[in-house]
């Protein structure tokens, strides 16, 4: 989940913003939360260090966006923040608080898409259990409990999820690595599975989510015991 706030005092321009989140979530799979401010005041006196990124107007009557940003620096440094404004010229002042970028007004989709683009790409990956992953089209992020199994032949990974496969170039301990180790567990040298879709297991076949998949013979005790751990804590909880 993606956490972003909008502050702006243009109810119009709030408006557009918000359902060009909404729609690159719908279209890149993104689950988002988004907060809309229309006085930056309020805003910084009720900020809590909660958001992944901030989308601020520059040009707003109390406050200008540029002093707004220095306070808000104070109060966190680490949310990304992304300048709105009509006037491009104010975008340069960002490097003085660290802006990660600005969108110049009215905003269109395909330059907001860009621009979100390349800051999800920044983000840092707060919880081992989420997966930012690169398409064609942009980013998906994913959760654990939609990953069904990973493959991984040399270095051409795919993830086998619920609705999709996403391909990526990436290394079996890199994914190890990414996800909860109570989880998942090898069956062979290029399969991760994830055992809470485990069905059963024959002999050197396990069959996820109605998919046969193969056991090589060296792992096949570690994963059933690893499968054995897994069932055994859910009858726990």
């Amino acid at each position: 989940m993606v956490r972003i706030a909008i502050v702006e005092d243009e109810q119009e321009q709030a408006d557009r913003l918000q359902s060009h989140i909404r729609r690159y979530g719908e279209e890149h799979q993104i689950g988002t939360q988004v907060t809309v401010c229309s006085n930056v005041i309020t805003f910084l006196e009720q900020y809590k260090a909660e958001f992944d990124i901030v989308f601020m107007d520059i040009m707003m009557p109390m406050m200008n966006g540029m002093d707004a940003a220095h306070l808000l620096r104070e109060k966190d440094n680490k949310v990304m923040l992304i300048f709105v404004t009509s006037m491009r010229q104010y975008a340069l002042q960002g490097y003085d608080v660290a802006a990660a970028d600005f969108i110049v007004k009215p905003v269109p989709y395909a330059e907001f898409t860009l621009k979100f683009t390349r800051a999800l790409a920044k983000l840092p990956q707060t919880k081992a259990e989420d997966l930012l992953l690169r398409t064609e089209g942009g980013f998906v992020r994913l959760t654990a409990d939609r990953i069904r199994y990973v493959e991984v032949r040399g270095h051409h990974c795919a993830y086998h999820t619920d609705t999709s496969t996403y391909q990526q170039y990436q290394t079996m301990k890199a994914v190890e690595d990414a996800l909860p180790k109570d989880r998942f567990a090898r069956c062979n040298n290029f399969l991760l599975v994830n055992l809470a879709f485990v069905e059963k297991i024959e002999d050197l076949t396990v069959w996820v989510a109605g998919e046969a998949l193969p056991i090589s013979h060296p792992r096949k005790k570690p994963f059933s015991d690893a499968f054995a751990r897994f069932a055994g804590s859910k009858q726990h909880d």
